[in-house]
């Protein structure tokens, strides 16, 4: 790689043979990817208009290779030390991919050579006082849809469209898994009830349908069903036949669809209760999660790692739920049709 013991302009981290290098398109200096994208724009752009050109530096390769070489990556300094966000591994300071699992790491700005800490956009206030909490503490904690949810925990009651929509599974992806645990239980139930209930209206209203139509025919004689005319009388022949068979038709028609209609509206407003507590759950774990890493550590950039690796997703927990809610359904459907 030809910028290998090359040093990045924004991280001050050299180049390696496994590094994704972005190319300034005007003066060609070059960037981490990541670096990149985190600042939007070329560390060199306020000398293009001078006709600034980057040129390679004239240190020999193998002073630079002794130099990478003799780089610190104690991990007994806390303060070199970068936790990754996806599983937790104590990475050297500096590191753009975890050597555990090979997640990217999105550089923190320091320009003056301090113990990075997390830079917000601007006009966002990080340090509004949320119930107790700093805003910039809960976007790191929730990390997508930070400002969304900052906006939810300011009022005393919000609703959740997500939550609606994907009740149950949201809890898991948003590790609320205690939450996520109950309505799973209540949804996977409900629908484990609505099975045979279904099943049972199948049953009673095809044979109340089978003798309403064979009343409609023995009353129609041979004449030609398929009309217009004939449609009609026999509709009305079936009205006939259910009023003359009210007991049978309430207790084979109506009850069953009652019951299945009563399943489904518990369904609905589990759905809406899940949508209205969502928030305030998220908000109780967002509070006792930040409460506690800032009760064992002052300083910022630990306990904002912290606070990156607690909170965010689970993705694998919130699709894991779905497939196995679906497999318990289907299972139970096979089972109980047969």
């Amino acid at each position: 790689m030809r910028y290998t013991g090359e040093t990045c302009p924004y991280c001050k981290v050299e180049f390696t043979e496994q590094d994704d290098v972005v190319v300034c398109p005007d003066c060609g200096t070059p960037h981490h990817r990541v670096c990149w994208f985190a600042h939007g724009e070329c560390a060199a752009a306020d000398k293009h208009g001078d006709g600034y050109v980057w040129q390679k530096s004239a240190e020999p390769e193998q002073h630079q290779e002794t130099k990478t070489e003799e780089r610190p990556h104690s991990h007994n300094e806390s303060n070199l030390d970068v936790i990754c966000p996806d599983c937790g591994e104590s990475c050297p300071n500096g590191s753009l991919r975890c050597p555990k699992c090979g997640a990217v790491f999105i550089p923190f700005v320091n320009p003056m050579g301090v113990p990075p800490v997390a830079q917000f956009k601007p006009g966002f206030d990080s340090n509004e006082n949320i119930k107790g909490l700093k805003s910039g503490d809960i976007a790191l904690f929730c990390r997508t849809a930070g400002a969304s949810y900052i906006k939810k925990f300011r009022k005393k009651c919000s609703w959740n469209w997500a939550a609606f929509l994907f009740s149950p599974y949201w809890f898991f992806y948003r590790k609320l898994y205690k939450a996520g645990a109950l309505f799973f239980a209540a949804f996977i139930s409900l629908n484990l009830l609505l099975i045979p209930a279904n099943s049972f209206v199948n049953n009673r209203s095809s044979a109340f349908v089978a003798d309403c139509e064979k009343y409609a025919v023995e009353q129609l004689g041979e004449s030609d069903q398929s009309s217009a005319d004939s449609y009609l009388a026999k509709t009305e022949l079936y009205g006939e036949f259910a009023m003359n068979n009210r007991t049978r038709f309430v207790n084979e028609m109506l009850k069953p669809m009652l019951l299945v209609y009563g399943l489904i509206f518990l369904m609905l407003v589990l759905k809406v209760v899940a949508a209205l507590m969502a928030d305030k759950l998220y908000f109780k774990k967002a509070c006792a999660e930040i409460r506690r890493v800032r009760s064992i550590s002052s300083d910022e950039r630990t306990v904002q790692l912290e606070l990156f690796r607690k909170g965010g997703t689970n993705i694998f927990f919130g699709t894991g739920s779905y497939l196995i809610s679906d497999l318990l359904i289907l299972a139970a459907s096979n089972f109980m049709t047969r």
